[in-house]
């Protein structure tokens, strides 16, 4: 199956009959069948039953026009299921369903999976949608409860298998408020999609990429990038994958839990870029409280390291802020074989580092517990720093032992403060007040 196959309708055949309106609320369940098409969806309407949608059935929706699946308390449920089958001597015959707009020039709007609402689509196109959206920008939309009151569990309302979102006039995927994709999707492609507006691909929220599927195609897109945005102080577990584009992060990323409760953590793969927006405080919050602690693993190699950079057509240091540790398991952060580019923004700390700007750093790693222990070991190693902005590189954020040493395993570029690494304040007995060695530096 390929996504050209899938936008040519493959070996279904052209309707031939008047086709079928349907422009009232579905609340019993219907078959669609290929010969009554095609199906039309001339204004906006809600599936409140199930909705089943056969191979070849072609379904299109007049301008403007949402489709919503379910809602926050009734149940709903698409599934629009193409063929594909191989012949005795390996052709490979497709028969996908195919929704499109009445008029290709006039989009429609969005077809949403509310909380309560499933989509399942298998051998399938969605094409030239995303326009105007109510709830949030995205032809295809999986909508979760908002605000984490459902006990920040993610529902995973969508469901994909071979299909194509291609032509959107905005984001062509959208995972809104902890809603994702099941663990058995597979083969999404997102083609020639977005705006100037909304240019990104694929937008999700912190705690969702991970339902994403393993075969991501993200490509000619006006954006080929996956957006992370949220205004949630909050997100779960998390595990950024490389799909061959980047992460475009647009706003502060706290990586924590939304109450009291086990740590969180964000892991990401290998090969994976992340970039910032230029925007306030645009970084990487590790934990809020010593209850609500956060674990960040990004874990590169030498052939495919992580890149953590600015998202700026034309970057400079301190375009964003960094990364900063604030309550974290000791043992639990682990950072190699990564690059830092055009962080050290103005962070609004200070007391740890090594002048004016102390605590504007590409990486700020504080203290934990009542004695304000440091890591025993260096946990960011293996790394490249440039085009860093502030006082220091790496703030040496706790109070006690001249150890770990970050510099001696890390490399710095030229331009990059030049103290690299702060040393931590000496305790009270250790060589003098609280705030001695804060003015040392390693590297």
């Amino acid at each position: 199956v390929t996504p050209e196959l899938l936008a040519g309708r493959g070996s279904c055949p052209e309707p031939s009959g008047p086709g079928v309106d349907h422009t009232a609320d579905i609340t019993a369940d219907e078959t669609w069948a290929a010969a009554d098409g095609p199906h039309r969806i001339p204004n906006s309407i809600a599936i409140e039953a199930t909705v089943s949608v056969e191979a070849c059935a072609i379904v299109l929706l007049g301008a403007d026009v949402y489709v919503a699946v379910g809602d926050d308390d009734v149940t709903g449920r698409l599934v629009a299921t193409g063929e594909v089958t191989t012949d005795a001597d390996g052709t490979v015959d497709v028969r996908p369903v195919h929704f499109d707009a009445i008029d290709p020039t006039q989009p429609w709007a969005q077809i949403s999976a509310e909380p309560m609402g499933t989509i399942e689509l298998s051998v399938a196109a969605l094409m030239h949608g995303g326009s105007a959206p109510i709830n949030a920008p995205g032809a295809l939309l999986l909508r979760g409860v908002a605000g984490g009151t459902n006990g920040g569990a993610v529902i995973r309302n969508g469901t994909v298998d071979r299909v194509l979102v291609s032509d959107a006039v905005g984001h062509a995927v959208n995972l809104d408020g902890y809603a994702g994709f099941t663990e058995d999707s597979a083969q999404l492609w997102i083609l020639r999609s977005g705006s100037d507006d909304e240019p990104a691909a694929v937008r999700v929220e912190p705690g969702i990429a991970y339902t994403l599927p393993a075969e991501l195609v993200i490509d000619d897109n006006v954006a080929d990038e996956i957006l992370v945005e949220t205004s949630k102080a909050f997100m779960g577990d998390d595990t950024w994958r490389d799909h061959g584009v980047r992460y475009r992060v647009r706003s502060p990323l706290y990586v924590n839990p939304h109450e009291d409760g086990p740590a969180v953590t964000l892991t990401i793969d290998p090969g994976v870029t992340v970039a910032f927006d230029d925007f306030v405080a645009t970084g990487i919050y590790v934990g809020t409280s010593e209850q609500r602690l956060g674990n960040l693993v990004a874990d590169g190699t030498a052939e495919q390291p992580i890149v953590f950079t600015s998202a700026s057509p034309s970057p400079a240091a301190g375009a964003w802020l960094g990364i900063y540790f604030r309550y974290y398991e000791l043992a639990a952060p682990s950072i190699s074989h990564a690059r830092f580019e055009y962080a050290g923004g103005d962070s609004g700390y200070s007391g740890f580092g090594c002048s004016e700007s102390d605590n504007d750093s590409a990486i700020i790693i504080e203290g934990q517990g009542e004695d304000d222990a440091g890591p025993a070991e260096a946990f960011v190693h293996d790394c490249e720093f440039d085009e860093i902005a502030g006082g220091t590189v790496i703030v040496s954020g706790w109070s006690g032992a001249a150890a770990p040493d970050f510099s001696a395993v890390n490399s710095f570029g030229a331009a990059t403060p030049a103290c690299r690494v702060s040393q931590p304040r000496r305790p009270p007995g250790e060589g003098g007040d609280s705030c001695e060695g804060r003015d040392m530096c390693w590297g």
